[in-house]
């Protein structure tokens, strides 16, 4: 059985919709700064002093806006395992990981 990696993964049923995700943030962050580079150097802050430090800035900011976007997607999707499980609590106590600390168990 040969393993699938990189762009095939990709391309599996179950992650086309990450991979439309993926595809769209990546898309938003190479054009949305470039252009708004341009329409604040051309258009927004032509009387300025310093028309490529304030454009600049304007293209960091909406670089920012698609990493955050990108983000709060992310971790709006649906989680695979069902709410009972991630829960915790009952079970064998090494579904949700290893104990440790205070609710790490003796065994001496």
């Amino acid at each position: 059985m040969s393993q699938k990696k990189g762009y095939a993964l990709l391309l599996q049923e179950q992650n086309r919709d990450v991979a439309r995700k993926l595809g769209s943030a990546t898309l938003a962050m190479f054009t949305l700064p470039i252009v708004a580079f341009y329409v604040g150097l051309h258009f927004l802050f032509t009387h300025k002093e310093d028309p490529l430090m304030w454009s600049g800035g304007l293209a960091v900011f909406f670089a920012n806006v698609v990493v955050v976007g990108y983000v709060v997607s992310a971790f709006s999707e649906e989680d695979d395992e069902p709410e009972e499980r991630v829960g915790g609590g009952q079970g064998d106590g090494d579904a949700a990981g290893p104990r440790v600390g205070a609710f790490k168990q003796r065994t001496d």
